[in-house]
């Protein structure tokens, strides 16, 4: 055998007793391999939902009129940055008319409460006694006295006609006499006359039934004034008295904007003197004391993970490297549509939060889905 031979011998040799190796040593039993495990920093990536959200107060609203007409701003009472109490007036609009409208109705209804004043019930017995004494007056018909005066009144109305027309009969051919004061003193005189002769007339003739009819009227009206004034209110009359206030007092509250529960005033979008419209938020105000990360970035695919209780770790940009822990506490039950799919809203409340951190910050949030 020369060396190749040996060589290529060696090199067979070799290459068996790898393979003999190799397949466990000739033993008939296979060696199971090990499961590979995952790694517990991926598996804690998979059980992650990440989304971004807003820092608002839990509490918070814009605030509006809801009177029926635009109204001018008389007074505004807050700024931003000002803390408020629940009830306090916030924007106070020109309530002139309406508090006079109070005023009115409120003396209306305390006057029917306490009834008539002395001097009201003496001025309407005196209107009812005026009112009987020219009754009788009139059933009586003229004293001669009357029936005299009447008679001299008429003879001086004639005389000073019979001279009026003394001084018309001189102009009275002139085309022009319609200028002079002639003409317009027989007409004075003529109609004064006619007055009187009337009078005297209506003496002689007496009362007709019409005069005694208009006189009976007014005793019966002077009496039915002077009762109701006497006579207490009835309940029907105090209670449309109380309407009529309620309402005036309905319209006037409509004039005041006060603050709905106790927060802090983060913006006013009036000044002074300008006309507001119903329906347009003046004031936003909010309750600083409570904040909650809302956030409306999770799409259909990841809520269906989420839970309520579930535990959230957020981070804000304005203050990197700090971590808020936080638990999710409301999510939507509907959707919401948003650009690019559709989405859901949730809310994350944090047992406590640094004070810098601010209405409308942004937040970052990683929500674990299997620790509760």
């Amino acid at each position: 055998m020369n060396a190749r031979n040996i060589i290529i011998a060696i090199l067979i040799i070799i290459g068996l007793g790898i393979a003999f190796l190799t397949l466990g040593g000739g033993s008939t039993m296979l060696v199971p391999k090990p499961t590979p495990t995952l790694n517990p920093a991926l598996q804690d990536l998979e059980n992650i939902v990440n989304a971004s959200g807003t820092l608002v107060p839990a509490q918070r609203a814009s605030i509006a009129f809801a009177g029926a007409v635009p109204a001018r701003v008389q007074r505004v009472a807050v700024k931003p940055g000002d803390t408020v109490k629940a009830g306090d007036v916030l924007i106070q609009l020109d309530v002139a008319e309406e508090q006079a409208a109070v005023n009115a109705a409120r003396a209306t209804l305390a006057q029917l409460r306490a009834g008539a004043t002395k001097e009201e019930i003496a001025v309407a017995q005196a209107n009812l006694d005026a009112a009987k004494a020219q009754l009788a007056k009139v059933r009586a018909g003229a004293t001669p006295e009357e029936l005299a005066i009447a008679r001299a009144n008429l003879e001086r109305a004639a005389a000073v006609l019979r001279d009026a027309q003394s001084q018309y009969d001189r102009i009275k051919d002139d085309p022009q006499r319609g200028m002079y004061p002639q003409s317009q003193a027989l007409h004075l005189a003529t109609q004064e006359y006619r007055i009187a002769e009337a009078r005297y007339q209506q003496l002689v003739k007496g009362p007709t039934p019409e005069d005694i009819r208009i006189a009976e009227a007014n005793v019966a009206i002077a009496q039915a004034n002077l009762d109701r004034i006497k006579a207490a209110a009835r309940p029907e009359e105090i209670a449309v008295a109380q309407a009529k206030l309620d309402q005036a007092q309905s319209a006037l509250a409509l004039k005041t904007l006060t603050a709905p529960f106790a927060g802090t005033v983060a913006a006013v979008n009036v000044k002074e003197g300008e006309t507001v419209t119903p329906g347009v938020p003046l004031v936003v105000i909010g309750d600083l004391s409570r904040m909650r990360l809302e956030s409306d970035d999770l799409s259909e695919t990841n809520i269906a993970r989420v839970r309520i209780g579930q535990t959230a770790s957020v981070k804000f940009d304005a203050l990197p490297g700090k971590s808020f822990q936080g638990k999710v506490t409301y999510i939507a039950p509907m959707a919401t549509a948003k650009q690019g799919g559709t989405n859901y809203t949730i809310y994350i409340e944090f047992d406590s939060l640094d004070p810098a951190l601010r209405w409308g910050m942004t937040g970052h949030i990683e929500i674990n889905t299997v620790r509760q």
